[in-house]
């Protein structure tokens, strides 16, 4: 590769780095007029636009080196990740789709690319097929991990927790394994493995909203109601987009532990933000009466 060529790519990278974007986007401009077939310019180009939120610019630029090099292979891989990234799942599929199916990282975009359209059925069909295939150990366990997650969609419960003990051998860490297998053992009735799962989902990763909103149910299951509320309370405190139900869960667990007066603020709060949360209303209506009822008996 021309020496020149690459020290200059150097320092756009460098550019990059001290947040000089504009100068960056200059010298991969002219990189890419002088050496036009040099796919590089083109991919940190396009880099720096999708950063900068120049989405259309980031693909007007890939368009140009993918029409130079249509038998491009990992340039075309490239580019349908390019389109996931923006959640252009059907441009992507298209895109795939003209593409060798002997690649098998074609096969697991394929996969997920049907998981993200919620077509559950056919991504697990085409993950089958791609854990046979001899990919990376990674990747072919991170399909056992969509596999369990496909599985507990579909109800599949026992089959979702064989999935996910095949995933568990390189995603023992990671926090999302966790809730899988918290959502699983509590679909199974089994809630002591439930708790056990979801705390060490919090443990690796205690900034997870969805995480303290599983622990609540989990604990409600155990009639830990105490538990059940701090863990409600914690999801609500590190949600950014709080729905009605988030506080129906709340008040139900002030419910019964019998703080009632908490219970029927929560139970409005949760009307308020959803009128016709039907669950909402008649814990109001429920929590209302025993208020008036308790009052009664006091006089």
């Amino acid at each position: 590769m021309d020496h020149s060529f690459q020290h200059r790519i150097n320092s756009a990278k460098d550019f990059e780095t001290q947040g000089k974007i504009l100068h960056a986007i200059q010298i991969y401009k002219v990189l890419i007029e002088e050496y036009p077939d040099q796919i590089e310019s083109y991919i940190n180009l396009a880099d720096v636009y999708q950063l900068i939120g120049h989405k259309e610019s980031a693909e007007k630029i890939l368009s140009l080196i993918i029409n130079r090099q249509p038998t491009n292979h990992e340039l075309s891989i490239y580019y349908v990740q390019f389109l996931m990234q923006n959640n252009e799942w059907n441009r992507a599929q298209d895109k795939l789709s003209e593409l060798s199916t002997e690649d098998s990282f074609v096969s697991y975009l394929t996969s997920y690319i049907y998981f993200m359209q919620n077509k559950s059925e056919i991504a697990k069909l085409h993950f089958l097929r791609f854990i046979i295939s001899d990919e990376e150990p990674e990747l072919i366990h991170e399909a056992y991990l969509f596999l369990a997650k496909i599985e507990f969609e579909l109800k599949q419960y026992k089959s979702a927790l064989k999935y996910a003990k095949k995933a568990e051998i390189m995603y023992d860490d990671f926090w999302e394994l966790y809730l899988i297998y918290a959502k699983i053992y509590y679909s199974l009735q089994m809630y002591t493995h439930s708790s056990e799962s979801i705390l060490e989902g919090i443990k690796l990763n205690p900034d997870e909203t969805q995480l303290y909103k599983w622990a609540g149910k989990i604990y409600v299951k155990l009639n830990n109601f105490i538990k059940a509320k701090k863990y409600f309370e914690k999801h609500i405190d590190l949600k950014e987009s709080i729905t009605s139900d988030d506080y129906l869960y709340l008040a139900n667990a002030c419910f019964q532990l019998g703080e009632l007066k908490d219970a029927i603020n929560f139970f409005d709060t949760a009307i308020k933000l959803d009128p016709d949360n039907l669950l909402a209303l008649k814990g109001y209506e429920k929590t209302h009466n025993l208020i008036n009822k308790n009052n009664a008996s006091d006089v």
